[in-house]
């Protein structure tokens, strides 16, 4: 009777409560829907700001079953204290407290259908609103609901993404003590498009016309330049703070698409390519943003600074360093050869040892690469182990790093097009992590660098809406836009910030640091197999640049050849092709091919037919040709079989386009048909030239055996003539000492003359 009693005032306590929308759990494995936040208004909330938050976006139902009765809603969570709590929020791992009401969005949404939304919520006020009574950092979580065919109601989709609050609407301003130092990088790296880059004479030739597309409005790398144009133009709060990361390689391809150049086929002929007006378009953009501005010229097609020096390959990485001149000559500014910003923040021992003397003063570099005991922005010197070389580490802000990169999870990963999808939640949370190092994270004597994923991947739109947002916090006293500073600048910048007074006495120089390479970022880098292959290249092209001269008469450099064949190795060793060593073979096989086509270029002539020599010291004629634009110094590698020596012409200079006739002067000791190879060496280092030619000869000299054979013929003759001499010089001496006795002379008769007379002969018988 108790139990029925018991359930009767149950039931009716459950009919008094007010109904609710039940919380439906989340869909465990990949979401049904994919939820697109496009726009958060206001995206910091100010005194000023409007009393409602408005998000905007799309729902698409990614999956194949129809979802019905689909609602959605905001939930906050508490204000973030802690820089922990911060990188749990951005994580997706904050949970909420306060639950606002579900709207609806649509009663039925079909496999691949997109439903646009607008969501209105309250920021303080009733329940219905989000509850804010204070200032701070708030995690929020856009959740949808819906009821999938042949399943229960679930989470279908969700964003998350945090709303700083500077003020509350209506409130009198508030503004922290003092504002944190601010630089944000951007980035303009792309993959390596270039398979042979424009030299005199040749055009330019691309893999792909992929680039067009991201030069063209409505491109990642337009949006991008035209979004700094309209938000931080000239005059701007922000002008000191933003700072361009350029890769050389793509300014050089951009280049190159202006004057025109062919796209590769699949069946290896080219087509002419159509992004010109593109590259033009952007490149004016690119002027216009960078004029009077922060400009770092990164490596080489971003190039793997840190493999070169484990490889000990200086020369490369000296090579990958040079492209400011291509930043300076393609944009008209003086860019900062003082700054490194490696790939991964990160630097071994080999590779910073190696940058001594090459202008090199400050790394910008994650704190998970310094060996220090905790955490911190302050810079710090780096340990070499170069003699008196010890470079300022400026650190990056790693908060905002996980903010601009939500997709990041290891070092290793940060070459990567980054974020992959929605970019507005990635702004709110680097404009939330801002507010929140002003405040709870504010660190005395740092500076906050922005270092975004290489290959930013945000659209125009986002970009200008996070410069928008850094504008209200600078404005609000949160953020204060500055440059890099020089190395020298490095300690009195510190003591500014940190609100003491630099003098000349108290500066205190950074702390000296070891580096600690991550263990994601190593085994990501370009194979030691593939940098040997890259090594061997290099010494080629090297050879080909020592052994050229610039000719006169048709003023090319011999830089202008070289160079582009060097910068087509170091594309081999791009950041883009970290972790997929197949893709970074590929590129060094294609940078291998550009080289052996320049240097095929000399080479001796092919000679019809045979040659034919009367004697033993007939000359072979040559003729080597140079269709380089430059003069090539060559040495002449003759071999042949035995009986043949010809006579070495040393060192012999080629004309640009041109050629030249010799004569290599022979000693042959041997008849008959043979042949001989002729190859060209580089003057310096004996890099082959061109094709080893062959050539068949006829020889009408008398070799080693008929010598052999007639000298010992007449030597025999000479023998036996000496050997009857000798004999009459014999007999004639033994008759001189042995005289005939005397006798008178007598008629000589018959039996005189004949030796066989006998006495009856000549009498007849009786």
């Amino acid at each position: 009777m108790r139990f029925l009693l018991f359930v009767a005032v149950t039931v009716l306590l459950l009919g008094l409560a007010p109904p609710m929308t039940p919380e439906a759990s989340a869909q465990s494995g990949r979401p049904l829907a994919h939820l697109e936040v496009t726009k958060v208004t206001p995206s910091v909330v100010r005194a000023d700001s409007p009393p409602e938050v408005t998000v905007t976006g799309t729902l698409t139902n990614a999956s194949e079953r129809v979802i019905n009765d689909l609602e959605i809603r905001l939930q906050r969570g508490a204000p973030r204290a802690t820089e922990a709590s911060v990188q749990q929020a951005m994580r997706s791992e904050a949970p909420t407290s306060t639950l606002t009401p579900f709207a609806d969005i649509g009663d039925r949404i079909k496999p691949g259908q997109r439903v646009p939304f607008t969501l209105r919520v309250p920021l303080a006020g009733g329940s219905e609103s989000l509850g804010l009574t204070r200032t701070g950092v708030y995690p929020l979580l856009l959740n949808v609901n819906g009821e999938p065919a042949y399943g229960n109601r679930a989470r279908v989709a969700e964003s998350r993404f945090m709303l700083p609050v500077t003020t509350l609407p209506g409130a009198p301003p508030t503004t922290p003590a003092k504002a944190t130092p601010t630089t944000m990088l951007v980035p303009l790296v792309g993959y390596p498009r270039m398979r042979q880059e424009q030299t005199p004479g040749s055009p330019g030739v691309l893999v792909d016309d992929r680039l067009a597309e991201s030069l063209a409005p409505g491109g990642r790398l337009y949006g991008l330049v035209h979004a700094v144009n309209q938000q931080a133009g000239s005059g701007s709060p922000l002008n000191d703070g933003l700072c361009f990361a350029v890769d050389p390689d793509l300014l050089a391809t951009a280049t190159t698409m202006l004057g025109g150049y062919r796209v590769r086929q699949d069946d290896g002929s080219t087509r002419a390519g159509t992004g010109a007006e593109s590259a033009k378009l952007w490149l004016d953009e690119l002027k216009k943003a960078t004029r009077d501005r922060c400009v770092i010229a990164l490596p080489y097609a971003d190039s793997d600074i840190v493999a070169f020096g484990r490889a000990g390959l200086p020369d490369l990485i000296r090579g990958a360093l040079d492209g400011s001149r291509i930043v300076r000559r393609t944009l008209g500014v003086k860019p900062r050869t003082d700054v490194l910003w490696p790939i991964d923040g990160a630097l071994d021992e080999p590779a910073a040892t190696q940058l001594a003397g090459m202008g090199i003063t400050t790394a910008l570099m994650h704190p998970d690469a310094l060996a220090r005991p905790e955490s911190s922005l302050r810079p710090a010197r780096i340990r070499t182990g170069a003699e008196d070389y010890a470079p300022t580490a400026q650190p990056t802000d790693p908060l905002l790093a996980n903010a601009l990169d939500p997709g990041r999870r290891s070092a290793g990963t940060s070459a990567q097009l980054s974020p992959r999808g929605d970019g507005t939640p990635s702004v709110q949370n680097t404009l939330g992590a801002l507010t929140f190092r002003a405040t709870q994270g504010f660190e005395g004597g740092a500076r906050s660098v922005l270092a975004p994923p290489r290959r930013w991947n945000l659209d125009g739109e986002e970009l200008s809406s996070l410069l928008r947002g850094m504008k209200r916090l600078t404005k609000a006293g949160y953020v204060r836009p500055t440059s890099i500073p020089h190395s020298d600048a490095q300690s009195s910048d510190a003591a500014q910030s940190s609100g003491g007074t630099a003098s000349q006495g108290d500066e205190k120089p950074p702390p000296e640091v070891a580096l600690n390479y991550p263990v994601d970022s190593a085994t990501e880098e370009i194979r030691q197999p593939v940098l040997d292959k890259l090594a061997a290249r290099n010494y080629k092209v090297g050879d080909l640049y020592r052994s050229s001269e610039k000719e006169p008469a048709v003023n090319v450099d011999p830089a202008q050849v070289t160079t582009p064949l060097r910068n087509g190795l170091l594309r081999g060793a791009s950041s883009a092709w970290r972790g997929d060593p197949a893709a970074s073979r590929e590129w060094v096989d294609k940078a291998d091919d550009a080289i052996e086509s320049v240097l095929s270029q000399v080479q001796v002539d092919k000679f019809a037919g045979d040659i034919t020599l009367a004697n033993s010291n007939s000359p072979i004629p040559i003729t080597v040709r140079n269709q380089l634009p430059i003069t090539v110094g060559v040495n002449l590698n003759v071999s042949g079989p035995p009986g043949i020596e010809v006579e070495d012409l040393g060192l012999l200079k080629i004309p640009a386009k041109g050629s030249r006739n010799f004569y290599l002067q022979t000693d042959v000791r041997r008849a008959g048909k043979f042949s001989v190879d002729v190859a060209l060496r580089a003057a310096y280092g004996g890099t082959q030239l061109g094709q080893a030619r062959r050539l068949q000869l006829n020889s009408n000299a008398y070799g080693a055996i008929p010598l052999i054979i007639t000298g010992s013929a007449a030597a025999l003759l000479v023998l036996l003539s000496a050997r009857r001499i000798v004999g009459r010089f014999r007999r004639a001496s033994a008759n001189k000492a042995n005289p005939p006795p005397e006798s008178t002379p007598e008629t000589t008769t018959e039996r005189d003359r004949d030796p066989d007379w006998h006495p009856d002969q000549g009498h007849p018988h009786g």
